[in-house]
């Protein structure tokens, strides 16, 4: 080989080292305790250029990195003691790209490891109160645990196992005693799906069993569990399962058999994960579900079973009625005043919550005239009610709670929001692609390069124009977007790095603020992932309002959008160039996607630059309703470059859309013999002057039907298209066919469609007339002969002796 092809093959391998996409699958462990520092390992693919974790919660650092293999990485993570409980994400950074998130959790209690054998009770594992053991359930596996206890002492049981997240794990949890009874037992919980939580006071001083397994038998190599076993509380549910925020809030831990009340200091922002955990008691390893919300609530008062003892509140909307379904039977009613017009949103939050009520919630007015009524359809725990009030007059209504099946008991919490009109802005990225709510969800900007996201905004009640903000930026990082519209849905939302950027990455709030000073809503960004998910069902989600942004290692190749020289009118079609510019060596096929498209421009979402070349088109179709306008349009490129995905985008490019210079309603129904010629003509209305000739051309029918252009200038008022088909031009109509008009203007020529929807029938030919019958020759016909006297008829003997006596007289 001779130098130069060694110097450009190996310049070849070194580019498929640019910028590419880490896989993250693992942790070990999953989780660990708080306040304190742990050896975490993480495993995946493509980790040799580690360089730190991205963790979203704060308290949560990384203080040393002690191997780094492609496979997994060894280090030394830091978790401050005040870090909540509970699972936590993170992300792998590499100087090449960003991982999919997981999660590991933060736990009360220091980890221990599960030690085989321990699948017989007489070889169960010995542990101490307040551990947490991390284990994996094999198949056809039993794993035991031996725990000495004090007659009287709480035996709290609770398994993280599908919520680890790597299999739809469903684990049975059990306490034994040293007699093989089952004390106290979990399969499934209200609170944590297929995660089981079970709790038991013992009744003598001595040994205990605790007992974990696949519930089926089943199991296998990624059933991994955190067994936590304790002397803690483990409520069901709280009471009242929301609060408004800031405030303090009397709330009651309900457990089994048993609860405890505390006043809790609540948050001053709205937290749509928050769990509250007591403050007073030992804590369990996970808190309780609580709805933070910017309203008060209403606390049902007993006795409130008929419409005329109904709990009063004070106002309509926005409000929280909460209560609890004491017994089997029971119903809780409430008086709420609306105004005439209202358009309320009627939320219950009872099994979400970890409440077993499967809530029916019906509204009336005074006279006991339905108003709605629901049973279920409230999101992914479709057993809570969801319904909207459309209020007819101004007065009392009563809402009327009850269980599906006349359950009850003491942990039957429900909490019913009310909400009219509260204003709120956020934003978030749509999912990319089915059952991958992560795909492209991170922010890894090549050097001198760019990425981007499309942001969609959701608002309520709220106008006006905002501007993104995006504090914390990694060295070397700006952001390019800048404006959110206030008539946008919404908009891309793009970072740029320097070629001398440092790698480095960052977690960062990104926000949108007001524009009007006098605005006072501030935009959050709301991106929900799914956590753990089977298929289309989908167990958990997170919801979180950073982005993760990294500088990465420069990308092989990059984009650019070639800017057109005149606009894209209404009813109107561009095309839009995409050119690429390659490192020396790398051939590799491209996706590009256009990542956002104006309102009323359409166009598909996605080329390819083939292996080898250097360009791709999109088709740019405006709608009659576009106007005049400027639109920064930009394009993101997506290549495996044989280390994993690498993404670049172009630089904005703006292009101007306008009103366009004419129109035409279709042409009216126009038939025409197969073989014949006939003309269409299109009826032409100038909407503003042009310069020159346009070229008008009827498009949309098949090679073998002829159609001949025609000219269009600013007078012209009508304007005839001569048609002309054959034998092989097909019978039949001929629709949807436009007129394509390019209409000369400065820089060029704008294409525009006009006459759309207009219609060509062919008839099959006319058959020719049928020839005259040829007259039927008879012949003549011969004189009848004259009948010959018929023979005389023989007599019998008998008549012929009476006619021989006859004569004979």
């Amino acid at each position: 080989m001779s130098p130069r092809l060694l110097i450009t093959s190996l310049f070849a391998a070194a580019t498929l080292s640019f910028a590419a996409y880490p896989e993250f699958t693992a942790t070990i462990p999953n989780g660990g305790p708080r306040g304190a520092e742990w050896k975490l390992t993480v495993t995946g693919s493509r980790l040799a250029d580690f360089e730190s974790l991205m963790f979203f919660s704060p308290g949560i650092t990384q203080k040393s990195v002690e191997k780094v293999e492609n496979g997994k990485v060894e280090l030394t993570i830091a978790v401050a003691p005040d870090v909540p409980l509970g699972n936590h994400l993170l992300r792998i950074r590499t100087k090449s790209g960003i991982s999919h998130m997981r999660q590991f959790f933060v736990g009360p209690f220091p980890n221990a490891e599960e030690k085989e054998p321990n699948s017989e009770m007489d070889a169960a594992q010995v542990i101490q109160f307040n551990q947490t053991i991390e284990g994996v359930v094999l198949n056809e596996d039993v794993d035991y645990y031996k725990i000495t206890a004090k007659k009287g002492q709480r035996i709290s049981v609770e398994a993280d196992g599908l919520r680890l997240g790597y299999t739809t794990f469903d684990p049975y949890i059990a306490i034994i005693d040293k007699d093989r009874f089952e004390k106290a037992f979990s399969d499934d919980t209200i609170l944590h799906r297929q995660d089981g939580y079970c709790s038991f006071v013992a009744e003598y001083d001595g040994d205990y069993y605790v007992m974990i397994r696949e519930s089926s038998y089943r199991g296998g190599g990624n059933n991994y569990y955190r067994l936590h076993v304790g002397s803690f509380r483990r409520p069901d549910v709280v009471y009242p399962a929301g609060g408004k925020i800031g405030s303090k809030t009397k709330v009651r831990f309900i457990e089994k058999d048993s609860f405890f009340e505390e006043e809790s200091q609540l948050p001053a922002e709205e937290d749509p994960g928050f769990n509250l955990l007591s403050k007073t008691q030992e804590p369990a390893p996970s808190g309780n579900p609580f709805r933070l919300v910017g309203y008060d609530n209403v606390l049902e008062v007993e006795p409130n079973e008929e419409q005329a003892k109904a709990t009063a509140s004070p106002t309509g909307e926005p409000i929280a009625l909460n209560g609890i379904i004491e017994k089997p039977g029971d119903v809780d009613y409430f008086k709420v005043p609306f105004k005439k017009g209202q358009q309320v949103v009627l939320q219950a939050y009872a099994q979400s919550l970890g409440s077993p009520l499967d809530s029916v919630v019906n509204v009336y007015n005074d006279k006991g005239g339905s108003l709605g009524g629901n049973d279920d359809g409230g999101g992914r725990r479709r057993l809570d009610s969801k319904q909207t009030l459309s209020i007819p007059a101004d007065g009392d209504y009563f809402v009327r709670v009850t269980d599906h099946l006349d359950r009850g008991g003491p942990n039957y919490v429900y909490r019913l929001e009310l909400v009219a009109s509260q204003p709120s802005l956020t934003f978030a990225s749509p999912h990319y692609t089915v059952n991958d709510s992560q795909y492209r969800q991170f922010v890894a900007i090549p050097r001198g390069g760019r990425m981007v996201l499309l942001q969609n905004f959701t608002r309520s009640a709220v106008s006006g124009d905002f501007k993104f903000d995006a504090p914390g930026l990694p060295a070397g990082v700006k952001m390019l977007s800048d404006l959110a519209p206030k008539d946008q849905p919404g908009m891309p939302l793009m970072f740029e790095a320097a070629p001398d950027a440092p790698l480095g990455g960052a977690v960062v709030p990104v926000t949108l603020k007001p524009v009007d000073p006098a605005q006072k809503i501030v935009g959050k960004m709301r991106q929900e992932f799914d956590i753990v998910r089977s298929g289309n069902v989908v167990y958990y989600t997170e919801f979180e309002d950073k982005l993760p942004i990294a500088v990465v290692e420069e990308a092989p190749y990059s984009l650019e959008i070639v800017k057109p020289t005149v606009p894209l009118v209404a009813n109107g079609v561009m095309q839009m160039k995409v050119t690429c510019k390659r490192k020396e060596g790398f051939k590799n096929a491209i996706r590009v996607f256009l990542a956002w498209k104006p309102p009323g421009i359409s166009g598909l979402g996605e080329q390819t630059i083939p292996e080898g070349q250097n360009e791709c088109t999109f088709q740019l179709d405006a709608n009659a309703n576009v106007g005049v306008g400027t639109w920064n349009f930009v394009v993101m490129g997506e290549v495996d470059a044989g280390n994993g995905r690498v993404y670049n985008a172009s630089p904005f490019c703006e292009i101007k859309t306008d009103t366009a210079y004419m129109t035409a309603p279709a042409i009216a129904l126009t038939a025409v013999e197969q073989g014949k010629e006939t003309i269409m003509v299109a009826k032409v209305e100038h909407l503003k002057p042009f310069n020159g000739e346009a070229n008008a051309q009827l498009v949309g029918v098949p090679d073998t039907i002829q159609i001949e252009p025609a000219k269009i200038n600013k007078d012209t008022k009508e304007v005839a298209f001569k048609v002309i088909t054959t034998d092989k031009s097909p019978v039949g109509k001929q629709g949807n066919l436009f007129v394509q008009v390019d209409v000369p203007v400065e820089g060029g020529t704008t294409l525009h469609r006009i006459a759309i929807g207009s219609i060509l029938r062919i008839d099959a030919p006319r058959k020719a007339p049928a020839a005259a019958p040829k007259p039927v020759v008879v012949a003549e016909a011969k004189p009848k002969e004259a009948p010959k006297p018929a023979a005389p008829k023989p007599l019998s003997r008998l008549e012929q002796l009476r006619q021989e006596a006859a004569g004979g007289k």
